[in-house]
């Protein structure tokens, strides 16, 4: 072929094959991992767009539905390891262009080309061997590893893939900085695309213009909205007004399937009121200072708790609550207003090994608090250097939060529900400021999205108020 045929490959070919010989090492039994496939719509040939299972991608799966790589214990990355693909149908050609030959695989996977093999292949490959699968949650996926009898993975064989993903490589770090770079670039133009009078659609069609200019997709659903207390708010059909607060939390996926995952909140129509730059400045306090405090060897939980305690000494600085502000975090008064994690993974997906649950974002040993606000942290590790995290603190005013008196009732003599209640009688909204960063081996992190500004001076200056 005289194109390249997978323009989304993230690094060398060997570097595939390293990866694929360091889990072996740990592998006491045969292990497959799925790409898995599109979803259809309303009938199989009118699908979805395709997105291969990120563990399939990091041990060098080439982006082929339906296809798998087996791993085989104490495999040097390419002996003991197979690629099997579906072999292409008789009228593909005609409908999706020429498939990718065996050679193209072999080189783009760090295999030989007799390391490729038929899909159908894969059971007589397993007969009699017990074996595990890693598969993403696709229809066609699951029904197959279910007829193929596999078993799921165990703790360790799933830890033997987080220990190795956790950390990112330079080959990671590099598209995981592409894609913070177009993803910024879109911010800049959804920043230019609000005014009032415009739709929260005007401002998305803005921001996807760059990423598609970018042969980007998105990495989750964009959340832009003036309904900023909805913490994953969903559509994009508000009308902005003037003095609202636009909250835009979005992500850029570049071709090869790193993320970002960037937010900013500005004024529509450029001036911020008092009380909006008070929480918007607090905000930005927690931000700076469990970015700052994200270095090597230091527990991710004392970063939420950080931010927790800087949106209490702000809230009680404009008012909100009343009290010592160590005393009002450790009776979790933050979560009132702040009722979330302050970050998580991120990486091949924006949230990183989301799919492993709590074995992943928690160190062995470490749980989910259970009371309400901190029992949402996603992720409880002490920080390595090459890991990438988010860190989102914000300030919301949820109604059904403040109609919850269970929530309420502990933490009552501390806040001003006069306050309170104007601030949510006039829609207040959310504010969220988030980077994506990656922890250094000492040092501050470096901040994947410093170059998008967060001073509140800079985004109004940004917006363009013409047309």
């Amino acid at each position: 072929m005289s194109e390249t045929p997978f323009a989304a490959t993230t690094v060398p070919a060997d570097v595939y094959r390293n990866r694929r010989r360091a889990l072996a090492t740990r592998l006491s039994r045969p292990l497959a991992v799925f790409a898995g496939h599109a979803p259809a719509r309303n009938y199989a040939s009118n699908p979805h767009e395709f997105r291969a299972g990120s563990t399939y991608l990091y041990f060098g799966g080439p982006p082929i539905e339906h296809a798998v790589l087996l791993i085989e214990p104490d495999s040097d990355g390419n002996a003991g390891c197979t690629l099997l693909r579906p072999p292409p149908g008789p009228d593909d050609a005609l409908w999706m262009g020429e498939a990718p030959t065996d050679a193209d695989l072999a080189a783009t996977a760090g295999l030989e080309v007799r390391r490729i093999a038929d899909a159908d292949a894969l059971a007589s490959l397993l007969a009699g061997r017990e074996t595990p699968a890693v598969a993403p949650p696709c229809v066609e996926t699951i029904e197959r590893v279910r007829t193929l009898g596999l078993a799921p993975p165990s703790d360790d064989e799933l830890r033997a893939i987080i220990d190795l993903r956790l950390v990112k490589d330079k080959h990671e770090l590099a598209a995981m900085r592409r894609s913070a770079t177009v993803c910024m670039e879109a911010h800049r133009a959804a920043l230019a695309a609000t005014r009032p009078g415009v739709r929260e659609a005007d401002v998305m069609a803005a921001f996807m213009h760059v990423l598609h200019k970018h042969e980007c997709r998105v990495s989750f659903s964009p959340i832009i909205t003036v309904r900023g207390e909805v913490l994953h708010a969903c559509g994009h059909h508000n009308l902005m007004r003037e003095g609202q607060l636009l909250l835009c939390d979005a992500g850029a996926e570049e071709p090869g399937g790193y993320a970002s995952d960037i937010t900013r909140t500005w004024p529509v129509g450029g001036t911020w009121s008092q009380m909006q730059l008070d929480l918007y400045e607090t905000v930005r306090r927690a931000l700076d200072d469990a970015v700052e405090a994200c270095r090597a060897g230091v527990r991710y939980r004392d970063v939420h708790d950080l931010a927790a305690l800087r949106i209490c000494e702000g809230l009680v600085e404009v008012g909100l609550l009343r009290g010592e502000p160590t005393s009002l975090r450790e009776r979790t008064a933050h979560a009132l207003f702040f009722p979330h994690g302050v970050g998580h993974l991120i990486g091949l997906d924006v949230h990183d090994m989301e799919d492993f649950g709590d074995l992943a974002g928690y160190a062995p040993g470490r749980s989910r608090r259970t009371e309400f606000g901190n029992r949402f942290l996603r992720l409880d590790r002490d920080l390595q250097a090459g890991m990438c995290v988010t860190i989102e603190p914000g300030i919301y005013f949820v109604p059904a939060v403040w109609r919850c008196s269970a929530l309420v009732d502990p933490v009552k003599d501390a806040v001003n529900q006069p306050l309170v209640d104007e601030l949510l009688a006039q829609r207040f909204g959310g504010i969220r400021i988030e980077h994506t960063i990656c922890v250094r081996e000492a040092g501050s992190p470096e901040v994947l999205s410093a170059a998008l500004p967060t001073a509140p001076d800079e985004l109004t200056s940004a917006q363009s108020f013409e047309g």
